[in-house]
């Protein structure tokens, strides 16, 4: 996609892709928390997650749905001053904090009854019964209605293929000129990094940088949102 190469940074300025192959529950913090923010404030938290858990006696890197959960059982105001912060997951003083949403995740994700980065990977790719549920409960969560969280998770699990992703979608269809439905743009977007010699997931991570700084310019100029 000839897009990919005019509206992008050389792939030597990219980001680095952060994937936690192993925990569920950084791909859950990483998730809810990357939207409209800057990544280090991500990699913050993660560390924060990291430290906590570790003077736990555990290892976050393994982290599943119910290790993520439990460790709200300090409180949610707890959780916030020791791990997260007080950002919302919009624009709005009444909205919920995004440490509230990943309790809710964490706890969407037990009821579903998939719990790891294993159980996700299997769901994409036989569209499981729990991934279906999962799915539907992640997309009803305050804020998260729009996919993209859902999109992330999937890129941070390290999934090659994703069966809907908003923002890949609406980077081909302004680089195309026409709507490019979701599964469309990630062919599309899979032959650019071909084309670019790069990893498909490092150029998904790439468009979803651009989007958001796109996004936060939008929202700049625009009236603050209602929901």
């Amino acid at each position: 996609m000839h897009a990919s190469q005019t509206l992008l940074p050389a792939p030597s300025e990219w980001t680095q892709l952060n994937t936690y192959p192993q925990s569920f529950a950084e791909c859950v913090i990483d998730a809810i928390w990357s939207e409209r923010v800057r990544y280090t404030t991500v990699i913050e938290i993660i560390d924060r997650y990291r430290d906590f858990r570790r003077g736990q006696g555990a290892n976050a890197d393994q982290d599943g749905a119910s290790e993520l959960a439990q460790t709200f059982s300090i409180g949610l105001d707890a959780w916030i001053d020791q791990i997260g912060n007080h950002q919302r997951v919009y624009a709005k003083s009444d909205a919920p904090y995004k440490a509230g949403v990943v309790h809710q995740a964490a706890e969407a994700a037990i009821a579903s009854g998939l719990e790891s980065v294993s159980d996700l990977v299997n769901g994409y790719a036989k569209s499981t019964q729990e991934y279906r549920n999962l799915h539907q409960r992640w997309l009803n969560l305050p804020g998260q209605h729009s996919g993209l969280s859902w999109a992330r998770l999937a890129l941070v699990a390290g999934v090659e293929t994703v069966p809907v992703d908003p923002w890949l979608a609406e980077f081909a269809s302004s680089a195309t000129g026409a709507e490019v439905p979701a599964q469309t743009a990630l062919g599309l977007i899979n032959a650019a990094a071909t084309s670019m010699d790069v990893a498909p997931l490092r150029l998904r991570n790439a468009i979803w940088e651009y989007q958001t700084h796109l996004d936060a310019a939008e929202r700049a100029t625009s009236p603050a949102e209602s929901r």
